[in-house]
């Protein structure tokens, strides 16, 4: 009876996380992929982007959630760079192609390279206290500081192949997920163990790691696959496939149980049960998102390949309620209540037969800022709650549109 309650209370729950409310937060007026994004907390974050400009204003920081972005001088033109570490606001580090390695300790007004090596990329980044860290990278490279990164050693590695990912359970236990190979360290880095992962190919990378205790953890690869364990990497099971193939690049735990991904097709997935089953979210994108991070339960920042910044407040979910699954005589879309709202509203529609439809919103200049449905859905009455508390006091205007049926209606936010 039990399994038969839980099994029902998840059916539900993941019928319900079936919408999403991202929404394009900031975009780079010169265009530049972002590879690398990390925030402290919900208001402070850095990110890095490609500038072919000979500029060194290449990375950047918001104190405000997003909402705007000061470039810092991180005193190279070109650079990628492709892993943010924060140990506090102020204490930050990156890492990056040409064997980068930087620090700020004061909230980058400067910005000091402590390590460099043009034949080598890093691609992993992670410290374990304020003084220990590991990066990994190009040609099997793992290398290690103890003085808070004015010292790196360079340690014995298994493999010669590209690493990625790096997470540390404790100062002693961590892993690192690489091209076909997943190493494991019980002894501070001394020594490592290949766990062999599980691979579909010798090119499949593990990209993003996280442990939630020293059995249970999960990373995802540039195949589209997250993997998931229960013995400390001894086995191991498929989780999620994205159909089609792709990337699953980023991977952010706020808690142990509610974790995100982020896709090479500009989709988000999510689990609410420590990875035993993901979800997809849709954004306003279908391209690249290379890095997302959560630093609360609900909100999440996404970098992605044109230079834009995605974010949610709400975990990405839009609830939609399925108030029957009767036979509407039309298809109907009704006024929203209450109207004028602050700051959520909900918006009821009728469809006469099963449907692929799109719900969107769309400011007083008629452009579109949130999808809120984007699938096929069978017949009936639904209503969606749309959260708005991130906009301004306006007009706005949601549209609904079928195969057959189109109709756009006007509401009013007043805070």
């Amino acid at each position: 009876m039990k399994k038969l309650i839980l099994s029902l209370f998840l059916f539900f729950l993941f019928s319900s996380f079936a919408f999403t409310q991202w929404v394009i937060q900031y975009t780079h007026s010169q265009s530049q992929s972002i590879y690398c994004l990390r925030f402290y907390d919900i208001n402070t974050g850095y990110h890095s982007g490609v500038l072919y400009n000979s500029s060194t204003m290449n990375i950047y920081k918001t104190t405000n959630g997003g909402l705007n972005y000061t470039a810092q001088n991180s005193g190279y033109t070109a650079q990628r760079f492709m892993s943010i570490f924060m140990k506090h606001p102020d204490t930050v580090f990156i890492s990056g192609n040409y064997g980068k390695i930087l620090r700020t300790v004061n909230g980058g007004n400067n910005w000091v390279t402590l390590y460099s090596d043009t034949l080598i990329q890093f691609w992993g980044l992670y410290f374990v206290n304020s003084n220990t860290g590991y990066v990994a990278g190009s040609s099997g490279r793992i290398m290690k500081t103890t003085n808070k990164g004015d010292n790196w050693t360079i340690l014995i590695s298994p493999t010669s192949t590209a690493l990625d990912g790096i997470y540390f359970i404790n100062e002693t236990t961590g892993y690192i997920g690489g091209a076909n190979v997943f190493l494991k360290t019980t002894d501070a880095g001394q020594t490592w163990v290949n766990k062999v992962g599980s691979f579909t190919s010798p090119f499949e990378t593990a990209g993003a790691i996280y442990f939630s205790d020293a059995n249970t953890g999960i990373y995802s690869t540039n195949a589209a696959r997250i993997v998931r364990t229960t013995d400390g990497g001894e086995t191991y099971n498929l989780v999620y496939s994205q159909t089609g193939g792709g990337a699953v690049w980023g991977l952010s735990f706020p808690t142990p149980l509610i974790g995100y991904g982020c896709t090479n097709v500009g989709t988000v997935v999510k689990t609410v049960n420590g990875g035993l089953n993901w979800i997809e979210q849709s954004t306003p994108l279908t391209e690249n998102l290379y890095e997302i991070s959560f630093p609360s339960t609900n909100t999440g920042y996404i970098c992605a390949w044109s230079g834009k910044i995605l974010k949610t407040t709400n975990g990405g979910a839009t609830y939609i309620n399925n108030l029957s699954t009767g036979t509407p005589d039309k298809y109907k879309l009704c006024q929203n209540y209450p109207n004028p709202f602050n700051p959520s509203t909900n918006i009821r529609y009728q469809l006469k037969n099963n449907s692929f439809i799109s719900l969107k919103i769309f400011d007083a200049l008629g452009r579109e800022i949130e999808t809120l449905v984007n699938e096929k859905q069978s017949q009936g009455t639904y209503e969606v709650t749309w959260n708005a508390s991130q906009y301004q006091s306006g007009i706005y205007f949601y549209k609904l549109e079928t195969q057959n049926y189109k109709e756009t209606k006007r509401m009013l936010m007043i805070k």
